[in-house]
């Protein structure tokens, strides 16, 4: 059964559901899967989709950034709110729009605008070494 097909008890109005886990969470529905919402980052043709952690296989939640509209073209990056590498993209450029609108969806950042390899946080609860260098 498609999105569509699915008849709300009231009309929902487009302000009150801009998404499509919004609409099924307002019928009652829940949305369980890997999010299909794409959001455009704004001026720009990319766009992000975010994704909730899962503790069954211990990831923590993230955002897929895609080269054009809607998840198409090539995925750049993905990256964990803390701003560690998700699915291998560590030491990825974060273009500087994306990265401004990640922040401003409480994803953490590096001033550098590159994906870090681990989070300061991962680092300090186990066992290392922290440099830091000053160029």
């Amino acid at each position: 059964m498609k999105l569509s097909e699915i008849k709300p008890r009231t009309i929902l109005k487009t302000t009150e559901a801009n998404s499509r886990s919004e609409k099924l969470s307002l019928l009652g529905l829940e949305y369980v899967s890997e999010s299909a919402d794409y959001h455009r980052v704004p001026k720009t043709q990319m766009s992000v989709r975010f994704d909730n952690g899962n503790t069954n296989t211990k990831t923590r939640d993230h955002a897929h950034v895609f080269a054009r509209l809607d998840g198409q073209g090539k995925q750049l990056f993905a990256v964990n709110v803390d701003g560690a590498g998700h699915d291998g993209s560590s030491g990825a450029p974060i273009p500087r729009k994306v990265g401004e609108f990640l922040k401003t969806k409480g994803y953490v950042i590096p001033v550098t605008f590159v994906v870090e390899s681990m989070s300061l946080v991962d680092a300090l609860n186990d066992r290392f070494i922290v440099f830091i260098v000053y160029e």
